[in-house]
């Protein structure tokens, strides 16, 4: 391993001045080009440039929609020619959670209380919007339908909560809110799973 050189004091002082700088500078570029790169792609044999190709990796052509086939995210499913039907992350999401409660103050007054990012998606019935968040270790979600005359907002609570109850009250007070919030409250006691009926 060579020695590194340690610049004299005169070298180092004219490092400072802007014209030193300038010329440090250069040299690292200058340097840089001159180095191998690590990120670079191998050449192919032969030195051509061209980065190697593994056998039997040539680039497939997909064919475009066929013309008859709707949109996969489009309700509803399973009619029409698509064989595919696109599920949002929200409908993933949404069968770990259970419908709780649904209030009267809207989604941006909530959010922003709460500073929460609101994400579109859909679902079967339409467009939503939907925010994710945990509050003390209760995990929630609130949705609502963007088309719907009167907005709803629903309360989701993860079904390995078991106290909805507890959570609803727990989401309230770190709203600053109280019982006046809320618009309803679902009834879990016939469903023990806590699916909504």
């Amino acid at each position: 391993m060579g020695r590194v050189r340690v610049p004299s004091p005169d070298e180092a002082g004219a490092a400072r001045t802007p014209a030193g700088r300038e010329q440090r500078l250069a040299g690292q570029r200058h340097a840089a080009q001159q180095g191998p790169h690590r990120d670079a792609a191998p050449s192919a044999p032969g030195g051509g440039g061209e980065p190697a190709t593994a056998p039997g990796a040539g680039a497939v052509r997909v064919p475009g929609p066929e013309p008859d086939w709707q949109p996969a995210t489009v309700p509803p499913y399973h009619v029409g020619k698509n064989p595919v039907s696109q599920v949002s992350p929200w409908q993933y999401a949404a069968s770990f959670y259970r419908i709780v409660a649904g209030l009267t103050p809207p989604l941006e007054a909530v959010a922003a209380r709460l500073r929460l990012e609101v994400e579109r998606t859909w679902e079967e019935l339409g467009e939503v919007d939907v925010a994710l968040f945990r509050i003390q270790g209760a995990e929630f979600a609130l949705s609502r339908f963007v088309h719907h005359e009167e907005p709803r907002l629903f309360v989701w609570l993860n079904r390995s909560q078991r106290d909805a109850e507890a959570a609803l009250d727990l989401l309230l007070g770190t709203l600053g809110v109280g019982r006046e919030a809320v618009a309803f409250i679902e009834d879990q006691a016939d469903d023990p799973s806590g699916t909504p009926g």
